[in-house]
């Protein structure tokens, strides 16, 4: 790193922890500044950590996912110079789909062509065009960008603690843990890669939608969902299409009443499965288990391909729904809880499996130390269907587990969110033989 470069990330650090403890977006209900403020600088050192280990690891950077992109990028920014309107059609994705910009910029690049094009859109133009959009402004310094990629998942954390801290009013600290204390959550969330603009846009999504149904409907609101909405379909479409099931089951019983809400999240669930079986069959270019199997596949072939020492056998699935119900048990158990100990075959795995250890614990105290009465149990449904929906998705097209630990982590703050809602943590207390202190 250039002195440059060290002193505009340490501005960029000081300015967002400045904000921290003067600007009103980041006061959390029963959370102190400097809490915030320490997560923040966990998150910075882990996007260090990723800069270390991608650098080790993957010498080659066009393999290096944080790297990649980036070099990429640098291709589409130079064109500012000869010629800015293609730089600003290329990064608005506007009438830049033709021979000229393919001659001139795209062949050029390493990552704007995916091996098996399918009618989704890739994702990769999103990050390469991010990076060409911060370029202006950044100098080309890599680690200043990892810094406003750290930032922007930042917020979004911050935006979904605020989302559900109304529900976790007597344990604050259960739900910042469940935001921000995850470690697969802390370190893969804390770079120049599509997890970190994907907790932005779910929780500007899911913040600004809860005003919206709460409080009131302003334009700031309305523009804040669709940016959400717009981030989600650019950057990982699957994520939107999950959350879309289950917000509307949310915006069913808010506006009828919070009896049968296991009910009507299922029926929620079941209507939108069938309306994708129904337009995969009118359109079927767009049949939902074709594009799933063929993504399985994909994978398969890649994971094969580039050897990876942490492929699991890939679960027999077919291009149907029921053959999607009968794996989704399994799909479950290889997104949630694997890598199992005898499975870890690099010290990078281990982390993982702490989490899985963590995770199961919890399981069981959420059965045993479970409270007597709920009145959540709509949070409680949402977070959990979103978190198995989203697991059972990539835990059927995806056979290597080292990537399974990098794309389960939306699943995993509103996972542990259930099982915190869930949990008495006095009663275990009590169990355990510990007595809070009572001010006389």
């Amino acid at each position: 790193m250039s002195i440059g470069e060290i002193i505009y990330c340490l501005l960029l650090i000081a300015t967002t922890t400045f904000l921290v403890f003067k600007t009103r977006f980041f006061k959390l209900q029963g959370i102190k500044s400097w809490w915030l403020a320490a997560a923040f600088y966990l998150k910075v050192m882990a996007g260090l950590l990723m800069t270390v280990i991608y650098t080790r690891y993957y010498p080659d950077r066009n393999k290096a996912d944080i790297f990649k992109y980036f070099d990429d990028s640098e291709v589409m920014y130079q064109s500012i110079h000869s010629s800015p309107m293609d730089y600003v059609k290329m990064v608005l994705g506007i009438q830049n789909d033709n021979a000229s910009f393919d001659s001139l910029y795209y062949s050029k690049m390493n990552n704007w062509y995916r091996k098996y094009e399918t009618v989704t859109y890739n994702d990769s133009h999103t990050i390469i065009r991010i990076n060409a959009l911060l370029r202006p402004i950044t100098f080309g310094y890599f680690q200043v960008h990892n810094l406003f990629f750290i930032i922007l998942s930042f917020i979004g954390l911050v935006a979904l603690y605020r989302t559900f801290c109304q529900y976790f009013t007597s344990k604050p600290f259960w739900l910042f843990a469940a935001v921000f204390l995850v470690p697969s959550v802390v370190f893969w969330s804390s770079g120049a890669l599509k997890e970190s603009v994907l907790f932005f846009a779910i929780g500007i999504f899911m913040y600004a939608f809860q005003q919206l149904i709460f409080i009131s409907v302003n334009i700031q609101r309305i523009l804040l969902a669709i940016l959400g909405i717009v981030l989600l379909v650019f950057i990982k479409m699957y994520v939107l299409a999950v959350l879309i099931p289950i917000i509307a089951a949310n915006v069913w019983i808010v506006f009828t009443n919070n009896r049968k809400v296991l009910i009507k999240f299922l029926i929620s669930i079941l209507f939108f499965i069938n309306a994708a079986i129904l337009v995969g069959k009118i359109f079927p270019e767009y049949n939902v288990f074709e594009l799933l199997v063929g993504k399985q596949h994909d994978f398969i072939g890649l994971a094969r391909f580039e050897n990876a020492g942490s492929f699991i056998d890939p679960l027999p699935l077919e291009p149907h729904f029921a053959s999607f119900l009968e794996n989704a048990p399994m799909a479950i158990v290889n997104a949630l809880l694997r890598p199992f100990p005898n499975e870890i075959s690099s010290a990078l795995m281990i982390p993982a499996l702490i989490e899985n250890i963590l995770l199961v614990i919890f399981l069981l105290l959420a059965i045993v130390f479970h409270q007597t009465k709920i009145n959540h149990w709509r949070i409680i449904f949402l977070s959990l269907f979103f978190a198995l929906l989203l697991s059972i998705i990539l835990g059927l097209t995806t056979p290597v587990l080292g990537a399974l630990v990098r794309y389960r982590i939306p699943a995993m703050p509103f996972l542990f969110i259930a099982l915190f809602s869930m949990i008495d943590f006095q009663k275990i207390g009590s169990f355990i033989g510990f007595k809070p202190k009572v001010k006389s």
